[in-house]
């Protein structure tokens, strides 16, 4: 199995659902991950279940966080409502993840910046916060 890793800012708040009869709790969300080489942000949804989709839910918060997320690509088929068609698609799911806070006496605190309507607006690498520098200590390590 192939495990991969990002890290990134939260895009947009966290869509939590609970579904189906055995009442799974999912958790989806989109991180924009930093190109190094020219800079621009690249924007990947990923999807959490049950306790992982709890924990996210409640530690994953603010729009602009650092988020670190171990993730696996399955494949994921349903069957569209409207359409009666199948749909095939690649799903990033995440197995752990961690997220960075801003220790509030560092000399250097990430800026946080909300994007006022995300679900109507277009969010750009412009309206997301600098990308920090992780070689410093302006952050505490939280695990989730």
């Amino acid at each position: 199995m192939q495990n991969n890793h990002h890290v990134g800012r939260l895009v947009r708040d966290v869509n939590f659902t609970v579904r189906g009869e055995n009442k799974t709790k999912i958790a989806y969300f989109k991180l924009a991950i930093n190109d190094l080489k020219d800079g621009k942000a690249t924007y990947i949804d990923y999807v959490a279940f049950n306790k992982t989709a709890e924990l996210i839910h409640d530690y994953v918060t603010d729009i602009g966080q650092v988020v670190e997320v171990e993730f696996v690509m399955r494949n994921h088929n349903y069957t569209d409502k409207n359409t009666g068609q199948k749909i095939y698609a690649m799903q990033n799911q995440v197995t752990q993840f961690r997220t960075y806070k801003s220790n509030q006496s560092s000399k250097t605190p990430v800026v946080q910046t909300q994007v006022a309507d995300s679900k109507n607006s277009e969010v750009t690498d412009n309206d997301l916060p600098p990308y920090p520098d992780f070689n410093s200590n302006a952050f505490e390590y939280v695990e989730g």
